[in-house]
């Protein structure tokens, strides 16, 4: 697998009437045969259906004569006809719609179970390690997020966004069905539930990792965006899916059902389903209330109290959903890896610089406080904010920074069209004066990463934070290839080139 084209072709259904495709969910105002459905106008092939969403907003009507252009056979549509000489048919609401592409792609009785995650952060390195161990337990696990469509850490297809499309999304689970897949791990994203692009697609599980700041201003604030979350996982509830929350994360956990599955830090917490503690660094002992307060030790892990925090999560939806005993955890746990860019040493051997996606207050302080436990002399970090997004997290990383941290380099991290300047003058906002930690302005990235990687000596630790796996720096609407990790990766050569090069002369 390349690309979602050939999801498309995968995907392909025998030819039926608008009728057959409506069923009792709405009556066409014309009868022609559809070939295919298609929601992007510019994909339309002669005899597919256009399916117009709501997203579309003020630009549906232009998508519509496109899509009649290319050939398109008829409209369907969310509680709205259009000025086009089609076949529309007119469903009442989203949920309608994914009902439809059940139909459609004959997965009404699809035996893969889906899994949603959704939270602040960790949603990513959850859906890894999970469809890594469901994949040792059945033998194989697929998961879709925002590394992409995962069958194999090799095996990733680029969908674009965390949750993709609705009819991207049905298309994977038809996808999975055929292929008789066990399970399939979904990254659930507050704009995938606003934009109900997981519509019709019931989840036998619903997990919620945490709840802090992020797209705040996509959602109108707070209160909205942690509504969005909520609403998700109380839908989930509501028609029968086990819920799992982190009972650590206070606005998660205070918002989540009552019946729901809680993990906690702690051994000691008996009123959780699954306690854990992280005795010593790469090590984590799980206590179920599920299996008689059973104990088992898990003792080849990633780097993190949040990691650990993350596998406990992982621990519990394989005891309660899959029913794995308790005992047989370790087996499905031990030696997991992290996901691309989730604190990831530089290289072999290289315990001196990791490369973190870490883009919020949260995710910031928890990756500091592990790095501060390896550091044997300073804490060093490179970071920056993301233009057009929450601004109101600006100062406080910046004050998060320079209170963990020793040395901190202020910098650009995705300024989209916004003044990188500006940017940077709110995360110092944040810093108290005079500064706790010894604070330098470099709104090159590349260059604060080459002069924070200059500045490295023995028993010192960089942490470069933000972007992670990412491959692009998004700047003035283009996006520009980058990497953290080549840059790093380039700027620690010619540090040990000079080196070299001073020795011998």
């Amino acid at each position: 697998m390349t690309d979602l084209d050939e999801l498309m072709t995968l995907t392909e259904r025998p030819v039926r009437t608008l009728s057959q495709i409506a069923g009792e969910d709405g009556v066409p105002s014309g009868e022609v045969e559809v070939s295919g459905i298609s929601d992007d106008s510019r994909s339309i092939r002669p005899g597919d259906a256009f399916l117009c969403l709501p997203r579309a907003g003020e630009r549906a009507q232009t998508f519509v004569e496109q899509a009649a252009e290319a050939g398109a056979s008829a409209i369907i549509s969310v509680g709205h006809t259009y000025d086009v000489a089609l076949p529309h048919l007119v469903l009442d609401d989203m949920e309608v719609v994914g009902r439809l592409l059940r139909r459609w792609f004959g997965t009404e009785k699809s035996e893969v179970r889906l899994i949603g995650i959704t939270g602040t952060d960790g949603k990513t390195s959850v859906a890894w390690m999970l469809r890594d161990a469901l994949s040792r337990l059945h033998g194989q696990a697929w998961s879709i997020g925002t590394l992409g469509w995962m069958r194999g850490p090799e095996d990733v297809v680029d969908l674009g966004n965390t949750t993709p499309s609705l009819l991207t999304m049905h298309r994977l689970l038809a996808v999975a069905t055929e292929a008789g897949m066990p399970a399939l791990v979904c990254e659930v994203s507050s704009h995938g539930i606003a934009q109900q692009r997981i519509a019709g697609l019931r989840m036998d599980a619903a997990i919620w990792t945490n709840l802090g700041h992020d797209h705040l201003q996509d959602h109108g604030g707070f209160a909205a965006y942690a509504d969005i979350k909520t609403g998700f996982v109380r839908d989930v509830a509501e028609q029968g899916g086990i819920v799992i929350c982190n009972a650590d994360a206070d606005e998660a956990n205070a918002r989540a059902p009552e019946t729901a599955l809680r993990f906690g830090h702690g051994l000691y917490r008996q009123e959780l389903s699954l306690a854990w503690e992280q005795e010593l660094p790469g090590m984590v002992r799980f206590r179920s209330a599920l299996s008689e307060n059973e104990e088992v030790l898990v003792e080849d892990i990633p780097l993190g109290d949040f990691h650990a925090e993350n596998l406990a999560c992982v621990a519990l939806v394989l005891l309660s959903l899959f029913r794995v005993p308790l005992e047989k955890i370790p087996a499905l746990l031990n030696g997991i890896s992290a996901p691309p860019g989730r604190m990831q040493p530089l290289g072999i051997g290289r315990q001196q610089i990791f490369i973190d996606y870490a883009h919020t207050p949260e995710a910031l302080e928890r990756c500091l406080a592990t790095a501060r436990t390896i550091t044997r002399r300073r804490l060093m970090l490179v970071f920056g904010c993301g233009g057009e997004r929450d601004r109101e997290k600006r100062p406080e990383m910046g004050g998060i920074a320079v209170r963990l941290a020793d040395v901190v380099w202020v910098t650009s991290d995705n300024p989209r069209s916004e003044v990188p300047e500006v940017i940077a003058s709110e995360i110092v906002q944040g810093m108290p004066q005079p500064y706790p930690a010894d604070v330098h302005l470099q709104l090159d990235r590349r260059q604060a990463i080459a002069d924070a990687v200059a500045e490295i000596e023995s028993g010192d630790v960089l942490v470069i934070a933000g972007k992670g796996h990412e491959t692009y720096m998004e700047v003035e609407g283009r996006r520009l290839p980058w990497s953290d990790i080549e840059v790093a990766a380039e700027a620690l050569r010619d540090r040990d080139h000079l080196k070299s090069f001073k020795a011998c002369a």
